[in-house]
């Protein structure tokens, strides 16, 4: 069986690439570290003491051994690169990988530092020449080792970054992922209620059966649309609040009494789809409604928050799901840093939801 392959390998960032051991990258840092090498050691004659004829008689192999140690001392650090990439790879254990990265660096250093003084000190250092040339090639060796470090320490900077982002993304992945599945908790409940509202109705009264079938047809549709929705307008949810509100309306007659209080300039705040339904439909579900005792509901804005309140008169039993405001304080999680705000004393029942 063969498999197409519709996805194009990506070549890695240039930073993220490791060095190469390809004969033209082979080639180019040997010139580069060897032109630094060179020119590192004409300064060092330059700003030091020493005498002209001993300058003009500095022997070959001095530049070639300082050439090859510094090159060396690089190449070695590429390896150790590499190595440690192997084995600890950035982001994972970053600390020791720092820790193993930076005290190798400067063993190496010592020890380029050392092989490099052991030819050139004979040649090059008088009593008062010695302490600059110590220093000029320390400051070489610095000077190429940040260099190569550099690079890796960018390296590594840029994959801890980029893993990060990557991580970022996941977390918001998971909570879309969450919150849908949040939501699509709401269909079947909203479902459920209303099929046994309309079961109710056409055993008791059919002719009310044709009329809250029709405004159920309305109200599901609002909720088949906006399922996909992580806003809505406060002016939709408004008017389905009023339609849905129709629906309990037609059973519970005047059992149940709706008051608002909504300005224009309102209206064009958003808020989590359905969320008055289920505010609605939990005052409805937990207290008796009836003429005697109707349930009274109050939904205005204050200060940037919808608040839907109700008057308490709760039932004995009552079948509930635990979908209701737990499931309400999750989406606003997902969606803002403002909480949902519950409180209730004997007598009233408050929630208060943040406009986004």
């Amino acid at each position: 069986m063969k498999c197409k392959q519709l996805h194009k390998k990506k070549k890695p960032e240039l930073e993220l690439r490791l060095p190469s051991y390809a004969p033209l990258n082979i080639i180019v840092r040997f010139a580069i570290i060897s032109l630094t090498a060179v020119l590192i050691l004409r300064f060092i004659v330059l700003v030091t003491k020493i005498p002209a004829h001993l300058d003009e008689r500095i022997p070959a192999f001095i530049y070639v051994v300082v050439i090859i140690i510094f090159n060396v001392a690089v190449e070695l650090q590429i390896v150790l690169d590499n190595i440690l990439e192997k084995f600890l790879p950035v982001p994972t254990k970053l600390k020791l990988r720092l820790f193993l990265q930076i005290g190798v660096s400067i063993i190496f250093l010592i020890l380029a530092h050392r092989f490099i003084m052991y030819f050139v000190e004979p040649k090059l250092s008088t009593e008062e020449s010695r302490p600059s040339v110590i220093l000029g090639m320390v400051a070489g060796l610095i000077f190429v080792q940040m260099v190569a470090n550099s690079l890796t320490l960018g390296r590594m900077t840029r994959k801890w970054l980029n893993s990060q982002e990557v991580i970022a993304k996941m977390k918001r992945e998971k909570l879309e992922m969450d919150y849908n599945s949040l939501q699509d908790q709401l269909n079947p409940h909203f479902l459920f209620n209303n099929l046994s509202v309309l079961k109710s109705l056409i055993i008791y009264d059919p002719e009310v059966a044709v009329g809250f079938t029709e405004n159920f047809t309305d109200v599901y549709r609002y909720v088949l649309q906006s399922k996909n929705k992580r806003l809505v307008k406060l002016k939709e949810e408004f008017d389905f609040m009023k339609a849905y509100y129709a629906l309990h309306k037609e059973r519970l007659g005047d059992g149940l009494l709706l008051e608002y209080d909504i300005s224009d300039e309102e209206l064009d705040k958003e808020i989590a789809p359905l969320t008055v339904q289920l505010l609605i439909e939990n005052a409805i579900k937990h207290n008796i409604a009836s003429k005697e005792t109707p349930l009274k509901l109050k939904v205005v804005v204050e200060r940037d928050y919808l608040v839907v309140t109700n008057n308490l008169n709760l039932r004995t039993a009552s079948y509930s799901t635990k979908t209701g405001l737990g499931n309400l304080v999750r989406r606003y999680e997902m969606l803002t840093d403002k909480e949902v705000v519950i409180q209730y004393d004997e007598e009233m029942f408050e929630v208060k939801v943040p406009l986004l």
